[in-house]
This record gives structure tokens, C-alpha cells and sequence, in this order.
């Protein structure tokens, strides 16, 4: 059972640097970002034996990262993150303990549930998710095409490698890369205009190809800080 999550329900601490302006008022502005993502999480444990007690205790001190979830308390949300100090555990009674450890997500968004909208061309579509950060497109696209430019919000993504039905394309905006059946391709990519998908409005997701035919299906996971 968990008792607290320190860290989870807060923003990141923002990082960048600060620059006054000479002879003016205020600073410039430059970048600021979110720093990797905190969580203190304490807990009761309640077991049937002493022998169970001790046998969770190595459970819990053991190694621990991967995906750390959260449910119950509104959306379904998680995050990537590793253990960043020891754990602390201290049975309180045969069949009672407390424990307490803290993880660090290098990468401080929290991801909810994943949405799928589809696109053909003269076929566009509105894309959302309902987070509170920018979201990253994950596009497939399957079909039969010398090529294809896709648009999400006008900005243009055109991939000149050639769609075959049997190797489906995918792009992740986090990188904007284009991979074929799975495999990385080098080139085969003439422009790629990547956007982001803010929070709380609608774009449009689009494709047009000079021939042949290509349907793009993008998954936006909804995304918070």
C-alpha cells in the first residue's frame, strides 16, 4: 500500500540560464526546460507471516526501473524512472513494515491514455490528446505510393522513399525519423517540418500523395508535466 508520492503531483523544477540585459531593464529570455522528474514514495506492508515480511523486504530492495504507474487518483497516468537511492525498510512488526525509496524519471512528462486517428488523402482529421504538455505524433503509414507528404497543423513532412503495401513506414516526431518496416532508412526524407501537438486544441492531420494510395495513422499518448 502506498501512503505518499512526493514528486508526482508536482511540476519538475524548471533549468536554464539567466541573462540580465546591459543598460536595460529585465533579462533576455532564453530556453527554459523541466528537470529530470523527483518521487519520494512511502508505504505500509502488510504480510500473514514474519518469513513473508522478510521475503518481501528483499523484494522491494532489489533492482527497480521500468514503467511507474499510477491509478485511482484521476487518470490512469506513468512514467519512466529508476531507483536513485537505497531503499529504507523497517518492520514495525512481524507482519508490518514501512519502506520508503526514491526514483528519478530522466524524463519528467507523464503519459495517459493513447488516442488513434486515421488520415487518407482527401480524408483529413482532427487530432487532441487531453494533457497538459505537448504531445509527440507516432505516425504509420501503410499503402502503395512513389512517395507522400504528410501535414500535421500545415507543416509538412515529405518522405520520397517509396511506399510499398508490404513494409509500412513509421515516423516518430521525437526524432524525425524515417523508419521502413522497422529498419532505419538514411535519406529518403526531402523535408520534415516537426510539430508538436499543444494541449487543449485541435490540428489537423492530413496526406496527398502524386499517385497510388497511402493511409497514415498517427497515435498521440496524452501528455502531462
Amino acid at each position: 500500500m502506498t501512503t505518499s508520492l512526493e514528486g508526482w503531483w508536482d511540476s519538475p523544477e524548471p533549468k536554464g540560464e539567466d541573462a540580465d540585459r546591459p543598460n536595460a531593464d529585465g533579462e533576455y529570455e532564453l530556453p527554459v526546460y523541466n528537470q529530470a522528474r523527483l518521487i519520494s514514495v512511502t508505504g505500509g506492508l502488510h504480510t500473514q507471516s514474519h518469513d513473508e515480511t522478510h521475503e518481501a523486504m528483499t523484494w522491494l530492495t532489489g533492482a527497480m526501473s521500468g514503467r511507474f504507474q499510477v491509478a485511482g487518483h484521476g487518470p490512469e497516468l506513468w512514467c519512466q524512472a529508476v531507483r536513485s537511492t537505497g531503499v529504507k525498510f523497517t518492520p514495525i512488526t512481524d507482519t508490518y513494515a514501512q519502506w520508503q525509496v526514491r526514483v528519478k524519471a530522466r524524463d519528467p512528462r507523464k503519459f495517459g491514455e493513447k488516442r488513434t486517428f486515421t488520415a487518407a488523402p482527401l480524408a483529413n482529421t482532427a487530432i487532441h490528446h487531453k494533457g497538459n504538455y505537448q504531445a509527440t505524433p507516432f505516425l504509420t503509414v501503410t499503402g502503395s505510393a512513389p512517395g507522400y507528404t504528410i501535414k500535421i497543423a500545415g507543416q509538412a513532412f515529405t518522405v520520397t522513399r517509396a511506399l510499398t503495401s508490404s513494409q509500412p513506414h513509421t515516423i516518430n516526431y521525437r526524432d524525425g525519423r524515417l523508419r521502413v518496416n522497422g529498419a532505419l532508412v538514411t535519406g529518403g526524407v526531402s523535408s520534415s517540418r516537426i510539430m508538436l501537438v499543444d494541449p487543449g486544441q485541435r490540428d489537423t492531420l492530413e496526406i496527398s500523395v502524386t499517385s497510388g494510395t497511402a493511409t497514415v495513422t498517427c497515435e498521440l499518448i496524452d501528455t502531462y508535466i
